[in-house]
């Protein structure tokens, strides 16, 4: 659900006593003193660090989209070395770490791209869904919902789909029914909405507002295999086993050799036998 961009360099520092603490302190303190060489030494050196970190965290975004993640990675700890809290870099990394499922460590750098720049959008939304992934539901909503208040964020359907699941799972089921409403009013594409609300529909026993979601999630995506793995399980709980069976033999052949893929032949062959799980 998430892109990762390039974006701009950071702004050179300046010697700011209220952002940069004591060390900058005695950096105010010599130019205060009127020792300008030293002062723009000073500026000279950080303007460098902070260019050769941006140098290769755009190295590594460029690896990154070329599917080379090792390569990425290293460049990624090259910007570091450079500066340590180079934002980008921090949500890069962070990126990587979730695709890999180390979660935590993961959440220490988006948490660190934050603190640099609080609003780095796609940092905290993902921040977010890896809460979300360690079923942390209170902490995916206090971190996803100051997103609902931007203005300037251009895909605000994603933290409110996940803030809904976040209720869903918590039973908060009108908390959940609002929010997901509201990703595919934002964005009527959305599958994972659709999908979402169809899961909420079968625990609020609704089967035929069910169906609707379901199937409105498959057909705006058609290709998501646990999409028609999850009207395949309405499906069957309808009785209508030639249906699901057919729902099922579309997941299976989307995702032959996944888990998902395994399930749906499974199921598919119990739905032609006139049996559902």
């Amino acid at each position: 659900m998430i892109a990762v961009s390039p974006t701009a360099a950071r702004p050179t520092r300046r010697c700011d006593t209220r952002r940069d603490g004591p060390r900058a302190v005695a950096l105010a303190l010599i130019c205060a003193l009127g020792l300008s060489v030293g002062c723009s030494s000073a500026q000279v050196e950080a303007k460098k660090r902070a260019d050769k970190a941006t140098f290769h965290y755009k190295l590594a975004a460029g690896y990154f989209h070329s599917h080379n993640v090792d390569l990425a990675i290293r460049e990624l700890m090259k910007s570091l070395s450079f500066d340590a809290e180079h934002p980008d870099s921090r949500y890069l990394l962070g990126f990587i770490l979730f695709g890999r499922k180390r979660y935590e460590e993961a959440i220490s750098n988006f948490k660190r791209a934050l603190k640099v720049k609080p609003r780095f959008f796609a940092a905290r939304n993902h921040l977010g869904v890896t809460y979300l992934e360690l079923e942390r539901w209170q902490d995916a909503i206090r971190v996803l919902k100051p997103l609902l208040k931007e203005p300037t964020y251009t895909t605000p359907y994603l933290p409110y789909n996940n803030i809904g699941w976040a209720y869903l799972n918590l039973g908060q089921l009108p908390l959940a029914d609002k929010h997901l409403r509201m990703a595919v009013f934002v964005n009527p594409r959305f599958c994972q909405g659709h999908r979402n609300l169809g899961l909420l529909a079968q625990k609020r026993r609704d089967l035929p507002g069910a169906r609707a979601h379901f199937e409105e999630a498959v057909r705006r995506c058609p290709k998501v295999a646990t999409f028609h793995f999850s009207l395949g399980n309405l499906y069957c709980t309808a009785h209508r086993g030639k249906a699901a069976q057919k729902a099922y033999d579309a997941c299976r052949k989307l995702a032959p050799t996944t888990a998902i893929g395994r399930r749906c032949a499974a199921r598919a062959e119990l739905a032609l036998n006139g049996g559902c799980p």
